[in-house]
């Protein structure tokens, strides 16, 4: 039950219309409704996993408030939170890299271990990330004691269970308990079918459109092709639309979806390809995974405490590990290893011109920064390439195509028509308000993160009337309409 299906679309309608009349008539069942509707929607991809959500979510619990109560007796939680790590990531060891482990082992030292062939179960890398992160919290004082309807409410709530955003426990449970106005309703209705509405246009009538072309280039490369440079440049440029569009349409769905109940979310995705630097990327791409990595991964480590070496070598550990938790697959790990890279070199770059004062000159600051998002745009499709490859044989031919090395190949033909589509999809991502900036009337994210982000109003703006009921309703139908073509969310892989 992806977001872009009819079986969702009929199970959100449903959904909402009960939590409503539980909300008005029996509010102290809201949490228990949510909870129960939140589990068959992650059974209804496979039953069986049903129980490895609950037994992961009973035994996070069962340890963090074992920990809390730890922490307010004074005692030594450590322990405890060993443990708790162990178990969580013994768990994404155990379904997600056992395979990759052992294949690469029998690769390097002709052991001749068994490869285990485990179905990946449906967001544990999410959902485990999240447990993480809760005990972490719990270990440092952080966490209160919840109750295990709370708590498992965290876990499973279907808008964000799947592929996030990541969230963290103090920014969603205390709104399962908060009493929202029945005058507030039509607001978070509104902006709930809005924002899930421009996600479901991203996705089909965007993202899915796309898929066919960079798929044909990408396999061609994956089967042995050589591959022209057209075609290389062609397949890595629609994926990386590809790939915008998907996920920035994931999250508008996902932000969407729990309006509808009331329930703000992080903001996820903020227009990274606007951004100047890839510093500045990775705090608009995937900004909960990012903001995960720099509180419980890259600080802890030391963070730029201890020296510009020791930083360095914090950020490339840390972008290693995040291109790790994309999936089993090396390909993804020389892929967070590109932006370690990146980042370093733009960390280094931004030391040597404060120390030496190189400041453009006020004139030509447009002309600096067209370029710096062009340069920031064009490393990042570069990445993509790794990113998208099924191996390293494949990566290195489409790298070989987009060098103009690969030969003569015509998968793709470069016309008016690839033109135009190129031209559009620049204009919509470079030239257009997201969709954050479209709903900004009616903030449709957390308070504080959604300050943070520096967002503005846009002359975009979503207004209360008939035209605007209209141009949504009419985007909901077309977009409805191309529901024929079904195809899961890229980060649903993960």
């Amino acid at each position: 039950m992806i977001f872009s299906s009819y079986p969702y679309l009929i199970f959100l309608a449903l959904t909402v219309a009960a939590f409503c009349v539980l909300e008005k008539r029996f509010p102290g069942l809201k949490r228990t409704f949510l909870l129960l509707v939140s589990l068959v929607f992650y059974a209804w991809w496979r039953v069986d996993f049903l129980a490895l959500l609950l037994g992961s979510t009973i035994v996070n619990f069962a340890i963090g408030t074992a920990i809390t109560n730890r922490h307010h007796a004074g005692q030594n939680t450590r322990p405890l939170l060993i443990a708790g790590l162990t178990f969580n990531l013994g768990l994404i060891a155990c379904f997600k890299y056992a395979g990759l482990l052992a294949a690469s082992a029998n690769e390097l030292f002709a052991f001749g271990i068994p490869i285990p062939h485990l179905f990946l179960p449906l967001a544990i890398s999410f959902f485990t990330f999240e447990q993480i992160s809760y005990l972490a919290d719990a270990a440092g004082g952080r966490a209160p004691r919840y109750s295990f309807l709370d708590y498992a409410l965290f876990v499973s709530f279907f808008p964000h269970l799947i592929a996030g955003p990541i969230i963290r426990h103090n920014d969603l449970i205390p709104q399962f308990a908060q009493s929202r106005d029945q005058t507030k309703r039509s607001d978070d209705i509104a902006v709930g079918m809005t924002l899930f509405t421009i996600g479901l246009a991203k996705k089909t009538l965007i993202a899915d459109n796309l898929a066919p072309f960079s798929d044909a280039v990408f396999s061609a490369a994956h089967h042995g092709a050589a591959i022209g440079m057209a075609d290389a440049w062609m397949g890595t440029l629609f994926f990386a639309f590809q790939i915008y569009f998907d996920f920035s349409g994931y999250s508008d769905m996902a932000l969407g979806s729990a309006c509808l109940f009331g329930i703000r979310l992080p903001m996820n995705f903020n227009s990274p390809y606007k951004a100047a630097s890839i510093i500045e990327f990775w705090r608009l791409w995937h900004i909960s995974l990012s903001t995960f990595l720099r509180d419980y991964l890259y600080i802890p480590l030391g963070g730029n405490r201890r020296g510009p070496s020791r930083r360095y070598l914090n950020l490339f550990l840390t972008m290693l590990l995040g291109g790790l938790w994309h999936g089993a697959n090396w390909t993804f790990v020389i892929w967070g290893g590109l932006h370690g890279v990146y980042l370093i070199v733009n960390h280094g770059w931004r030391t040597l011109t404060r120390k030496f004062g190189l400041v453009a000159p006020r004139a030509l600051q447009p002309v600096t920064h067209a370029l710096s998002v062009l340069i920031t745009f064009m490393a990042v499709v570069f990445a993509w390439t790794v990113f998208r490859a099924e191996s390293f044989a494949s990566a290195a031919r489409m790298i070989a195509g987009l060098a103009g090395a690969g030969g003569n190949s015509h998968l793709l033909t470069f016309g008016p028509l690839a033109a135009g589509a190129l031209a559009t999809l620049f204009a919509l991502v470079w030239l257009t308000p997201n969709s954050m900036e479209i709903t900004w009337r009616l903030k449709p994210a957390l308070e504080t993160r959604y300050r943070d982000a520096g967002l503005r109003a846009t002359r975009w703006q979503w207004k209360p009337n008939t035209a605007t009921a209209i141009v949504f309703g009419l985007l909901f139908v077309v977009s409805v309409m191309a529901l024929s073509n079904l195809s899961p969310f890229i980060y649903f892989q993960f």
